[in-house]
């Protein structure tokens, strides 16, 4: 799979992920945290990889 359309439904997965735990701890520590920090940089990547050549 291309990773121009893989990175963007990666970073979606992961902002769900981190939501959903968020929901169920109310707080953002721990594995809500982590879920949010893939989402960014898989987020990051995609911007990333869309400004190449």
């Amino acid at each position: 799979m291309d990773p121009i359309w893989l990175f963007p439904l990666l970073a979606a997965g992961f902002g769900a992920a981190a939501l959903i735990r968020r929901q169920r701890t109310r707080h953002w520590r721990g594995a809500a945290a982590t879920w949010a920090l893939l989402a960014i940089i898989f987020g990051a990547v995609s911007i990333w990889l869309r400004m190449g050549p």
